[in-house]
Formats: C-alpha cells, structure tokens, sequence
C-alpha cells in the first residue's frame, strides 16, 4: 500500500494544500483507492483560486484543522518554502507530495480505472538507438541538484540566436531552425532543431529541470511512444489553458484547428473539454511518430502565426498552446499508438 494512502487511512481527517492540477489529482485518486474526501483544499491567497471544487471548500491557511494531515499538492518547486509556513502555523502532520510521491499515487489510480499504463523500469530489452535531448536556455536558473547526463543524453541550447551566452554544445541556431522564435515557442524551438537536423530511430525531448526516467532498454518495437502520466484538470483542460492565456488565443486555436482539421476538430474539442492533458511537452517517440507529431504542431502553429492575435506574436503563448497541441496530439492517437508513461524527474 503506498505510503501517502496509509497516513489517510489512519489519520484524522485531512486537507490538500493546494487547488490546481497537482491538487486536484491528488484528491481524484485519494478519493478513487480510498474513499476518503479531504475537509478542504487549502491556499496561501484566495485571488486566482476557486472557492471550492466539487463542494469541497478552498480556503487560507488560517481556517485549516492543525492536528489532521495536510499534503501538500503543488509543483515540488514549491514545497519547502511551503512546509516551512505550514510549521510555523502550527501545522504539525505534513506530507509533502513530491514528484516522486505523485507519480506512484497518479500510477495506481490510472491503474484502477485502466487508463496511461506504465513502463516497469525494471525491462531490460536490447537498447534501442535512443538520444534524450535536455533542452536548456540561458535564462534558466542554476540547479542545486541537477544530475550527470546519462550516455544517451545531450543538451541543446534553445534561443541560441538571441543570446551571446553558451551553454549547451548543441545550439538551435544552426541548421534548419526557428531559434529567433524561441520567446513565443520556448523549448519548442528545440523541438522543430531535433525535428528538422536529427535521423536517430528513438528521440526524446525533456528540459533542463525535468527528465523523463526513461531508458533504452526499457523500450521495444511494440512502443510507440512514451510520455509522462497526464495532470487531471478540473473542471477541463480548456480551463487550465486559459490560467495563461487570453480568450483571443483560446479562440485563435480553435480557429484554425476548425480550419485545418475539420473532421477531426469534434474529437479535439471534446478532449479539450476532458480532464487528462499532458503537460510541459516532454516527449519520446519512435522517429516516424516524432516526426509525424512535429509535422502536424508546427503546422498549426505556424498557421495561428499569420493570424492578427498580438498575444501569439508578442508573448510566449505560443508555448501554453504548445502544450495543449501536444495533449491534442497523444489524446487523439490513443487508439493507433502504444503510449506508455514513465516517472518524471524534478530537479531544484
């Protein structure tokens, strides 16, 4: 039994700091494999949150019970400086859901209701030809944590074009390219780089804080990609898009995924209108799946660039709508690809 769902069971009740996505998974899947609601989602700041998710109330710190157990459910990034207020409140029986901790609670409950299997990490097939590319950008902050590169892993530098800095023996300037763009697409200009410069039989995109823990011998021929376990939304995916986004680019989107996907747009609609996205555009894939994968996002995008839409021009919007094309992508392809998730890594 996992750790996170003994402490419920033989506690006194409990309470979710947080009440966005890392939040509300937590509270599906605690509800899923024990039937325990908790008393309240809990906040620093009212402003930006709801005032409560499926009739559970959110509120501040100050109206919490002290004596049951708080997990806290937010991006690890977060946790300590956390944990700290909640002791200084009083606020004695913590759990600090880690990425670690959300992943195995995310992996049973996707389990039991027989979505997103995982790859065992223990397989040890005959290596594919597999390069992982940690994409890394001269704004990024420096890492405490930040773990030697495996053989099979490289670092390109995304925005080459529009820094002196170098930070990475791969650039994305080179080549084929959209390094200039790289304010508006992020570390999908590392993606189009791979896209357009690489031929390996495996290829993968994670980012300078975050790894997929994935390996070569954990893949086959009968993978046809691999992904981390999606976020659960709430109410939908279209709601947590628009947490960084406008409705301009919301309505930009769907636009032209309408004008150039039209047989398809209901399905897309519908999964934006679901709970499962995947987030942060960390992907590994079998080439022909790569590049299809590529082919269809930069078409989109590119598209919604001619679009008179100053927030896709001017911001990095594009890369909020990345990730939803990405989701789009895996969701709709559920039925014709073997999809199996792995951990992912958070480093500080």
């Amino acid at each position: 039994m996992l750790s996170l769902i003994q402490k419920i069971l033989s506690c006194n009740g409990y309470s979710i700091y947080g009440a966005q996505v890392v939040a509300y998974g937590a509270y599906t899947a605690i509800k899923r494999l024990c039937d325990k609601t908790p008393e309240r989602f809990v906040v620093s700041n009212l402003d930006g949150n709801p005032n409560e998710i499926e009739g559970i109330p959110v509120s501040t710190i100050e109206t919490a019970h002290k004596d049951g157990l708080m997990i806290i459910a937010v991006t690890e990034l977060l946790q300590d400086e956390i944990a700290a207020t909640l002791q200084k409140n009083g606020y004695r029986n913590v759990f600090k859901l880690t990425a670690h901790e959300e992943h195995l609670l995310m992996r049973e409950y996707f389990k039991s209701v027989g979505k997103f299997p995982c790859l065992d990490n223990a397989v040890n097939n005959p290596p594919v030809d597999l390069v992982l590319y940690e994409v890394k950008n001269h704004r990024d902050k420096p890492l405490e944590n930040h773990p030697q590169l495996r053989a099979f892993e490289q670092s390109i530098q995304a925005g080459a074009s529009i820094t002196n800095a170098r930070i990475a023996p791969i650039l994305d300037n080179t080549g084929e390219n959209i390094s200039t763009k790289n304010k508006q697409y992020c570390e999908m200009s590392a993606t189009y780089w791979v896209w357009k410069n690489t031929s390996h039989p495996w290829v993968g995109i994670e980012h300078y804080r975050r790894h997929l823990l994935v390996t070569p011998e954990m893949l086959n021929n009968d993978i046809d990609a691999v992904l981390p376990l999606p976020y659960v939304c709430y109410p939908n995916t279209i709601a947590q898009f628009l947490r960084f986004v406008s409705g301009d680019v919301l309505s930009a989107l769907l636009s032209v995924l309408k004008t150039l996907h039209p047989d398809k747009y209901e399905e897309y609609f519908a999964i934006l209108n679901g709970q499962y996205q995947y987030t942060y555009n960390l992907v590994c894939a079998k080439r022909e799946v790569f590049d299809n994968y590529c082919e269809w996002f930069f078409n989109i995008t590119e598209y919604m660039e001619t679009l008179k839409v100053s927030e896709v021009s001017v911001t990095r919007a594009l890369s909020y709508v990345a990730e939803v094309l990405t989701n789009l992508y895996f969701m709709s392809n559920q039925d014709k690809l073997r999809i199996c998730h792995v951990e992912k890594s958070i480093y500080t």
